[in-house]
């Protein structure tokens, strides 16, 4: 019997209601291109759940997440969840259409999972941009990643309105905790017209925001990002992707994922 992965959507009630169609579309992609563990199908005896924190006004990102996992033969039920009743109500019949199903919420980070249901994975992009304090940023980053499978990815981070510039944690639930394992850049350098890495840094992950400064190690590699960029912009083509060669080629753990999408993996982690 194959096992569903299901994606869930948690939306607490004080979080941001509008989206932009294909805001959250680089995200899709790392997950589909990287986390081949989500459409693992190894147990039969229980439905994994992959839950994406925000439905909105809306159910468009929702919508595309589940359009780009549905690629893989193992396509995943999507859940969607919200905490606000009229959001759900307005979102069922386009979601129902697309397979997916609307179940609302409390508003905490608490997941709403089955007793059969197991969370190999969450997406929560622009949640912690504002309105939390940086003690209640980190509670509920804690809160999501206690109840991930060990082994599972929290994609955590913010972008711009229209998704042509962000950056996000890669996170992952091990044996001991959570592991900062990479972060994730995505740079439309045709929608931009151009790039530089100090582009991208408004869009950091609200802890890395607060500790960005001189001596950091996430400040340090911004420089050492930067003088690879002004190496590569001397030459034709993608700059944003000259770079990551650039910046590989001087020793940083950097990689190409896909058009656009550059993948960090510092050893031991992002600091």
């Amino acid at each position: 019997m194959r096992r569903c992965l299901t994606l869930v959507v948690a939306q607490a009630a004080a979080y941001s209601g509008r989206t932009a169609p294909g805001r959250l579309a680089w995200v899709d992609r790392y997950l589909l291109l990287r986390e081949l563990s989500l459409f693992a199908d190894d147990e039969p005896s229980t439905t994994r759940v992959f839950c994406d924190i925000g439905l909105g006004d809306d159910a468009t990102t929702t919508l595309e997440l589940a359009e780009a996992l549905q690629q893989d033969a193992d396509a995943p039920l999507v859940v969607a969840c919200e905490a606000d009743a009229n959001r759900c109500s307005a979102a069922r019949e386009a979601c129902a259409a697309a397979g997916v199903v609307v179940r609302q919420t409390d508003g905490s980070f608490t997941l709403p999972l089955k007793w059969d249901e197991v969370c190999v994975g969450v997406r929560a992009m622009n949640i912690f941009r504002s309105g939390y304090t940086p003690v209640e940023a980190a509670r509920g980053i804690d809160t999501l990643a206690a109840q991930l499978q060990p082994g599972a990815p929290l994609i955590e981070g913010s972008c711009s309105r229209n998704g042509d510039c962000g950056v996000a944690h890669v996170l992952r639930r091990t044996d001991e905790g959570l592991a900062r394992e990479a972060l994730l850049f995505t740079a439309d350098v045709n929608r931009r017209r151009g790039f530089a890495p100090l582009a991208l840094r408004p869009y950091l992950p609200r802890d890395l925001r607060w500790s960005f400064k001189e001596g950091s190690p996430v400040y340090e590699f911004w420089l050492r990002w930067t003088e690879a960029w002004k190496a590569a912009r001397k030459g034709d083509g993608d700059v944003f992707r000259a770079a990551c060669d650039e910046l590989r080629r001087r020793g940083d753990a950097v990689d190409w994922v896909d058009e656009g999408l550059m993948v960090w993996t510092p050893q031991g982690g992002v600091p």
